[in-house]
This record gives structure tokens, C-alpha cells and sequence, in this order.
């Protein structure tokens, strides 16, 4: 096939697709802004990476194979039945659409060697675009990922690509070791039944202890099995906690509906109106006997859900610059990485930013100043002067008309579910927006969260070593990284920004108690006017914090922290949630479907903010 002319190979490369999807009608786009990632985003219009002339055979195989990816899951995936078998709880959720990822690519992997080829290609490029060939810790890589090569590669027999070595060498041994009576041999005898592979799936990730959702007549039969073994919470302490949100649909069930632990005590098992009517009750009170609320003390905030919400212990918690978590060196190559992947998209961002620039700038002169004895002749006022000639002309001047003062806080979800594109965007995108701000004068500070680690670290270590009391609440080292202060020129801080490409900073989110420390340190700021602005792609998630408390014990935190916000303080709260829908949380909120409409949606929100002043 030749790619000397673009256009005979998006010809040919459709064609293909066509008769792989089985689907004569099927639209494909090609984009020159598209990364040969091989991710499915819409399986009903899959976009495509443009070709190129003379381009090399690597970059051949990488579209092909992101063409083949898609058509594969459209002609063998079910969505409706995948819905079906959706979990509530989001590691279980993720790991099983890498199981079926595995399913549908060995489909074309066992029936043609080409397909095979180019599958191989796109994974070699994802593990290098991962850092999978320099992880040190399985805890590295998340679950999702490692089941994905692992199962793909025992049910089709390839030879895992060389980048993923170190990868299977760390995972396949724990994964063995918890699999009895289900394998993935068995699983490969199944992959042209989504139905009958789906149910062995569950079985394998229940044998992972993945808390799996029972369906149907499964339910007696599994809770026997679990009941049965002697399965101490040391054991579930050993199974990996991931970046739950990795592969998270749109479709998964809401976040409020997440996983029960079999360790909630029934007393927290509370309706979520019940819930909001206490919420409600604890602000009536509060407004009843005004009591402030002291700006540096994050407990008065989750005290909303009368004593639901508490912290374990907060001595393994860090608030850090990310100047402190790599050094000049790392930061420099991370910022060129960050730079290079969005070379295509700077041009976009900037113009949307000067877009922005300009209305700031129109509206800081919008106001006059009337009955000058010099200046512009006021032809308004010109008839009372022919009505009474002894009135004298008058005349008007434009003033100048700065923003009432202005702080602006960006607050980034830096969870393991961002990682790739959208915390790449992410980072750009509030790079160039705060350049904009900066040189309109308004101040912005630039904040992530995160955890320290995976599966609670010290923290779950120490409720272990204390006998394991019961509704510890949470239960994990939270991280909160300053990569632009306020006063900071973001010149300074351009680098910074680069960190959230480091591979393996990316973990869970607490975001209940992130939004309270952003809300802290914008509240002690002098500036009148006061914004804040969260980007999130999902709900609050952190295993090991939910497998020893209520379900929904992060979320009403969330909840409660939002509603105080909004209705006590000077604060001007608003979010944008990267396809997840976050307007049931934030009063002020828009749900875009990619990340790569980030940057629209940020500047369309803060000139909204601005044109309301």
C-alpha cells in the first residue's frame, strides 16, 4: 500500500476498516491533531491519525493498528451487554474493559498475521509512551494495564513486545499466583462469546480480589466461594490498588452508587437524602449561630456530615512544590516531553487565549466620564445646550477601568484516570491560559492533587498496626502539589508544569478534601475578587479509604465541601469535568467529552465568570 499520496492510504486504510467492522456505512475521520494512540474514544465515528507523505513504516504499522483497533471492538464488542456487566466499583470496571480489549484484539490477532503485526505496534508504543520499560514497582503500572498485555498475550501466544517486559516480569507472578480454577487458557476457548467470556472474566477478576458486582444466580454462588475462604483483610491489602478511572465509560453506573465494603457498619448505611437533609440541618446551623470558618483547618469543612467524613491520620500527608518532587534536570526534559506532544495544539490554545485576552481587555474600557470642561464633544447632551444657551458644552472622557482585583486558582484532578492526553492538555492548557491572565493583571495559582501512593501507604500501615479499628475513615497519604503560586510569574513556573507527565505521580483522588485546601489558601488571599476553578475527569476515588467505610463517604464529603462553598463563602466556585458529569456536584459547572476540548471550555468558562462582574 503505498503512502507516497495521504489520500490513497485513508482510501485504503477506510476500506479496510469497512470490511473488519462488517459496517459498508461506517464514517471514519481522519485528524492531523490525532496521536497514533490506539485508545477507542467513539466506536460510532473513530478517528483516525492523518498520514503523512514518505512517512516511516512505524508510523504506518501505529495507524493501521489504531485503524484495526477500532474496527475490531465495532464488529466484535456489544456494548449493551458490556453495559450490562458494568461494576460499581471502578478497579473491577476497569479491569474488565481490559479484558475485553484483550478479547477483541486476539479476535484479529489468531485470524491474520497483519493484524497481528500492527496491534503489536500500537501496544510497543503505548508501553513507551507509559514509561512501562522503566517501572520499578508492580505498584508502577496499574491493574488494567497489566491484564490487558498479559491476557492478550496468553490467549493469542505472541511474545510480549520487548517495552513490556519488565511489565509482565512484575505482574504475571502475583496474577498466576491468585488465579486457581479460572485461567485465561479458559478464557481464550470463549472470546467469540462476549456473553460466556464476560462471565469467566468476573470469575477471574473476583479471584484477584476485585470486588465484583453479582448478577443473577452468580450471587449465591460467589458470596458461598467468598464466605468460604479464609481470606484475611492482609490478603486484601495485597491486591493492587490502580488508576480505577484508566478506561472509565460514560456509561458506568454514577458515582454515588459505588461498591458497598462488607466491612460498613450498618449504621453508616444512610440514603442519600438523608444524608443532604443533615447537610442542610449542619448549614442552618451554622448560619444560625455564624460561626466562621477558620481558614486554616480543613476539619470544619467535613464536619457537614456530622462526623461521616474524618481523616485517620494526617502525619504522612504533604503539601509540596513541584520544583521539590524532581529536580531541574527531570523538570526541564518533562516540560520539552509536554511541549513536543502538543506542538499541534499550542497554535489552538493560544489563539483561544488571546480570544479571552481581548475581552478582558475591551471590558476594562467600557466606562466614561461625563460634564468634562475638556476632552470628546458629548453629542448627547448637545440638546439642552440649544434648549438653554446659557448651559456651557460639556464634554466626556473614556476611563480606564481595571478589574475589581482578581485572583483566579486553577485546581487539576492529577489521578491515575488523567493520565496520557487529558492531564497532557491539561497541562498546557492552563500553562497558556495563566500567561493570558498574567499579562491582564489578574493573579493565578496553578494546584494538583493526588496520593502519595497506591493501597493507603503508611496510613493503612498504621491502622493495621493498631488492630484495624473499625470506620477509620480515610485511610491514604494524601498529596497536594503547588506547581504555580499566586504571586509567582508563571515564567518561573513553566516547568513546573511538566511534572504531571512524570510517570507514577499519578494516583487516586481525594477531591473533598483537595477542594478545601485550595479553598483555604485562595480564602486568605487579599484580592477582592476571588476564583476557583476545578478540572476533574471523574468522581472522588480511593480504594483503600472505601474498603473500610461507607460507599459514598468520599462523595458526600465532596458534596458537602461544594455546598458550604457555594452558599457561605466570597469564593466563585465553578468545575469542568472531562467526560464525566460533574454539574450534579458544582452549581457552576460544563461536562466536556474529550480533553481535547479543554481548552475552549476554560476559556469560555472564565469569560462567562467575567462578562457576570
Amino acid at each position: 500500500m503505498s503512502t507516497k499520496n495521504p489520500e490513497q492510504f485513508k482510501t485504503n486504510t477506510s476500506s479496510v476498516m469497512r470490511a473488519m467492522s462488517r459496517k459498508a456505512d461506517l464514517e471514519v475521520t481522519y485528524s492531523e491533531t490525532e496521536m497514533p494512540t490506539g485508545e477507542i474514544k467513539d466506536l460510532d465515528y473513530p478517528r483516525i491519525p492523518a498520514p503523512t507523505p514518505d512517512m516511516p513504516a512505524e508510523k504506518r504499522a501505529l495507524i493501521r493498528g489504531c485503524a484495526d483497533t477500532y474496527a475490531l471492538k465495532i464488529a466484535h464488542h456489544d456494548r449493551q451487554l458490556h453495559r450490562h456487566n458494568g461494576q460499581s466499583n471502578l478497579q473491577a470496571q476497569a479491569a474488565l474493559d481490559a479484558l475485553e480489549q484483550a478479547r477483541c484484539d486476539s479476535i484479529g490477532i489468531l485470524s491474520m498475521d497483519g493484524v497481528a503485526d500492527n496491534l503489536d505496534a500500537v501496544l510497543e508504543a503505548k508501553a513507551i509512551r507509559r514509561g512501562f520499560g522503566d517501572i520499578r514497582e508492580r505498584e508502577d503500572v496499574a491493574l488494567a494495564d497489566a491484564l490487558h498485555i498479559i491476557a492478550r498475550c496468553a490467549m493469542t501466544g505472541r511474545t510480549p513486545p520487548p517495552t513490556t517486559t519488565k511489565l509482565v516480569k512484575l505482574w504475571k507472578p502475583w496474577i498466576t499466583e491468585q488465579l486457581q480454577q479460572v485461567n485465561f487458557d479458559h478464557l481464550k476457548n470463549l472470546i467469540h462469546d462476549q456473553k460466556s467470556y464476560t462471565q469467566a472474566a468476573r470469575k477471574l477478576l473476583f479471584a484477584l480480589n476485585l470486588k465484583i458486582d453479582p448478577d443473577g444466580d452468580e450471587e449465591h454462588d460467589m458470596q458461598t466461594q467468598k464466605d468460604g475462604e479464609e481470606n484475611t483483610p492482609d490478603d486484601a491489602q495485597e491486591s493492587p490498588d490502580s488508576d480505577a478511572q484508566d478506561q472509565q465509560e460514560q456509561e458506568q453506573s454514577p458515582a454515588g452508587e459505588a461498591s458497598e465494603s462488607t466491612e460498613t457498619d450498618e449504621s453508616f448505611d444512610m440514603d442519600l437524602d438523608d444524608i443532604m437533609d443533615d447537610i442542610e440541618s449542619d448549614d442552618m446551623m451554622m448560619e444560625e449561630e455564624n460561626i466562621p470558618l477558620p481558614p486554616n483547618r480543613s476539619q470544619d469543612l467535613v464536619n457537614f456530615t456530622e462526623g461521616q467524613y474524618r481523616v485517620y491520620t494526617t502525619q504522612f500527608d504533604e503539601e509540596i512544590k513541584a520544583e521539590d518532587l524532581a529536580d531541574s534536570f527531570e523538570l526541564e526534559r518533562l516540560r520539552e516531553l509536554l511541549d513536543n506532544q502538543l506542538s499541534n495544539h499550542q497554535n489552538i490554545i493560544t489563539k483561544l487565549a488571546n480570544r479571552l485576552q481581548r475581552k478582558l481587555m475591551a471590558r476594562q474600557r467600557r466606562s466614561w466620564q461625563f460634564d468634562l470642561e475638556e476632552g470628546i464633544l458629548d453629542a448627547a447632551r448637545l440638546a439642552r445646550v440649544i434648549a438653554n444657551p446659557n448651559v456651557p458644552l460639556t464634554f466626556k472622557q473614556e476611563k480606564e477601568m481595571p478589574f475589581k482585583d482578581t485572583v483566579v486558582t486553577l485546581l487539576i484532578d492529577n489521578s491515575g484516570s488523567m493520565r496520557g492526553r487529558p492531564i497532557t492538555i491539561a497541562a498546557t492548557s492552563t500553562d497558556i491560559i495563566a500567561q493570558t491572565l498574567e499579562r491582564c493583571g489578574i493573579k493565578t495559582e496553578i494546584l494538583g492533587f493526588t496520593t502519595r501512593t497506591w493501597k493507603g501507604g503508611k496510613s493503612r500501615e498504621l491502622w493495621m498496626a493498631n488492630d484495624r479499628p473499625e470506620k477509620p475513615g480515610r485511610l491514604n497519604d494524601i498529596r497536594h502539589i503547588i506547581y504555580k503560586s499566586a504571586n509567582a510569574p508563571i515564567r518561573r513556573a513553566r516547568k513546573n508544569l511538566g511534572l504531571m507527565l512524570k510517570e507514577g505521580l499519578l494516583k487516586e483522588n481525594i477531591d473533598g478534601e483537595a477542594l478545601v485546601w485550595a479553598y483555604n489558601r485562595i480564602s486568605r488571599r487579599p484580592e477582592e475578587r476571588k476564583i476557583l476553578l476545578v478540572i476533574s475527569d471523574g468522581a472522588p476515588v480511593d480504594d483503600s479509604t472505601l474498603s473500610v467505610n461507607p460507599h459514598n463517604i468520599l462523595e458526600m464529603d465532596l458534596r458537602g465541601v461544594i455546598k458550604w462553598i457555594e452558599a457561605k463563602s466570597n469564593v466563585e466556585l465553578t468545575a469542568i469535568g472531562i467526560g464525566h458529569d460533574v454539574t450534579k456536584y458544582y452549581e457552576k459547572a460544563i461536562t466536556i467529552s474529550d480533553a481535547e476540548e479543554l481548552a475552549e471550555a476554560l476559556t469560555t468558562q472564565l469569560t462567562e465568570l467575567f462578562d457576570e462582574q
